[in-house]
């Protein structure tokens, strides 16, 4: 399935594809820890936002249906932070699983940041969700923390895995990472 699979970055318009695949994890799943889907204008604003500084992508088959979508975003409010972002990629639930999909979008999405100049990223995973800890660990990340039983969804207490990669060396003082806007690149806008 990978070759038929195109990559581009998120657009306004998406935000309905984004408002469905959360629905679905939501209700569904705990790989979300959010208890309702927010509504469309919230993700129109949440692409708007964010991909001026840290990269959102979507991934469409050959007949340009989106199938799954990774971004990154702020760990932390506090400016402290700049260099450190939090992942997330969620695959529609229709997209066939094993294809390579999630993986085509994890690579895209880690050389961008490592291009923008970014140096830690996180991913933040229920223990549960195996399969997210393991394509994590493929892509080098190796556990940092567990916070143990701080979410409660679907009548359970959650435990959250924080999954941590290096993305280069915190030596000396790092230079600003450039906007997603200005490393685009392979990722047109439409």
């Amino acid at each position: 399935m990978m070759g038929n699979i195109h990559l581009r970055a998120a657009r306004e318009n998406d935000a309905a594809f984004l408002q469905e695949v959360y629905r679905y994890y939501i209700e569904n799943t705990e790989a979300s820890y959010n208890d309702c889907v927010k509504p469309v204008e919230a993700y129109m604003e949440s692409i708007r936002e964010l991909s001026q500084q840290y990269p959102f992508l979507i991934a469409e088959d050959e007949a340009g249906r989106p199938v799954g979508f990774a971004n990154a975003e702020p760990i932390r409010p506090q400016s402290g932070y700049r260099h450190t972002v939090e992942l997330t990629i969620y695959l529609h639930p229709d997209c066939p699983k094993g294809q390579g999909v999630g993986s085509l979008l994890y690579t895209a999405l880690l050389d961008c940041l490592k291009e923008q100049g970014f140096y830690c990223a996180f991913g933040v995973i229920d223990s549960q969700n195996q399969a997210s800890i393991a394509l994590h660990r493929r892509f080098g990340f190796a556990e940092d923390s567990r916070m143990e039983k701080v979410a409660f969804r679907h009548g359970k207490w959650l435990t959250a895995v924080y999954m941590r990669k290096q993305l280069r060396s915190p030596e000396g003082i790092p230079a600003e990472p450039l906007p997603f806007t200005e490393a685009l690149g392979a990722y047109p806008k439409g």
